[in-house]
């Protein structure tokens, strides 16, 4: 028991790395540190990597199509989330943090419909076997 929650713990901590190093590569690239910027990239790629296999091990990939309907309830669910939380932002009067919720909703919804898509192809390639 005590592994899983070390592989649970070290699942989130590379995940929350992978948005670090990406945020940071970012920053470099603006400030015009082309090469820090690109071995930052290459380290958020190598983090996402690590938590890719955790992700593995913990047991949290199925086969695709289960893995697609759960990653559909999800964008759903940030879809909403993202919703309510520029309206949170909105009513406080962070105009900037409402704007990013309301554009990264928009990539929610995006998601989503991809999601849908692919799941609907998958659907149609299952019926012709």
């Amino acid at each position: 028991m005590q592994t899983v929650e070390i592989m649970e713990q070290t699942f989130d901590s590379e995940s929350n790395d992978i948005a670090l190093y990406l945020a940071m590569s970012r920053k470099a690239e603006e400030e015009g540190h082309h090469e820090i910027a690109s071995y930052l990239l290459n380290v958020a790629v190598d983090e996402a990597q690590h938590a890719a296999a955790f992700a593995a091990l913990l047991g949290k990939i199925k086969d695709t199509r289960t893995n697609l309907v759960n990653m559909l309830a999800n964008e759903v669910k940030a879809e909403k989330d993202k919703w309510k939380a520029s309206k949170i932002a909105s009513t406080e009067g962070n105009e900037e943090a409402s704007q990013f919720f309301e554009k990264s909703m928009q990539d929610e919804r995006k998601h989503k419909d991809g999601l849908r898509r692919v799941l609907s192809k998958l659907g149609k390639g299952l019926k012709q076997q």
